[in-house]
């Protein structure tokens, strides 16, 4: 299987910089998959769980949105955050998920609600990488 170079970078700098034989992960047209030689791209990411394919293993994670662009040099992601998901405590994942839950529930300002429809879309994003259940 071919492979491609990934660069993913958050605002705190490099996340990932390797070869990897697929990116998959939610795009503003929906799921996607990113292979070598893919046309050129450039769209925006949604705050969604996705993983990475390297030598047949999946790496999970949690995509906090950001944009993607695929060129026939490689791919880069540029994402305001982005988790591994071994690295997530699915307790917390699952709290926050209710906290967000309840707080939209109760109709306050315009500002709450985006915050808790943000909030609720991350606890998602990481309940999907560890569970592995957003195929």
């Amino acid at each position: 299987m071919n492979k491609f170079l990934l660069e993913i970078d958050t605002p705190k700098g490099v996340f990932l910089k390797e070869e990897v034989n697929e990116l998959y992960l939610k795009t503003s047209n929906g799921y996607m998959g990113i292979m070598a030689k893919h046309d050129t791209l450039i769209t925006g990411v949604e705050i969604a769980p996705g993983f990475i394919l390297k030598d047949n293993k999946k790496e999970y994670y949690a995509i906090f949105g950001g944009v993607l662009h695929v060129s026939k040099n490689g791919v880069r992601l540029i994402v305001s955050n982005i988790e591994r998901a071994d690295s997530i405590d699915k307790a917390r994942a699952k709290n926050s998920l209710t906290r967000a839950q309840e707080r939209l529930k109760k109709k306050g300002d315009v500002v709450d609600q985006k915050r808790a429809e943000l909030a609720l879309k991350r606890a998602l994003a990481r309940l999907g990488s560890i569970e592995r259940d957003f195929i």
